[in-house]
């Protein structure tokens, strides 16, 4: 492997991290959003606080894994089954992140129709998606 190979990869984790850390805590500032009682101060703050996440940190970081996982698939110049089923998951991320994006929305627009043990449910999906992509990245199955 060659140096830019192995550099583009270091930032492709680096990128797909910073991703994930975005995709774990927008549900949970969620859950307190979605609370009956809050003050106008308080929804105002929240919302500030996912739009800054989803525009500065996940959505960057989400561009950047995928141009770099792209980057690394051409300089590989060889996709092994295990890479398709990879990509198909994080096609599901990457949805999901979407939804998540929606439902930033919903809240600005205050139309959100989901309570907070929707949020705390759905806070799981990224975790199971990530355990599933790290798993065939490591073990790389042949079928």
């Amino acid at each position: 492997m060659t140096n830019i190979y192995l550099f583009i990869k270091a930032i492709h984790i680096i990128a797909f991290t910073a991703w994930m850390a975005g995709m774990f805590y927008l549900p949970r500032i969620f859950v307190y959003h979605s609370e009956k009682k809050l003050d106008i101060n308080t929804h105002k703050k929240f919302l500030i606080m996912e739009k800054k996440l989803i525009k500065i940190i996940m959505t960057p970081a989400m561009l950047s894994t995928w141009l770099l996982g792209f980057a690394l698939i051409l300089i590989n110049n060889n996709i092994e089954s295990w890479v398709w089923i990879k990509i198909f998951f994080v096609i599901l991320m990457s949805g999901c992140h979407g939804f998540f994006v929606k439902c930033h929305k919903d809240f600005y627009n205050k139309k959100n129709k989901f309570n907070e043990k929707f949020f705390r449910l759905i806070n799981e999906l990224p975790t199971i998606l990530l355990i599933v992509i790290v798993f065939l990245v490591v073990f790389k199955p042949t079928f």
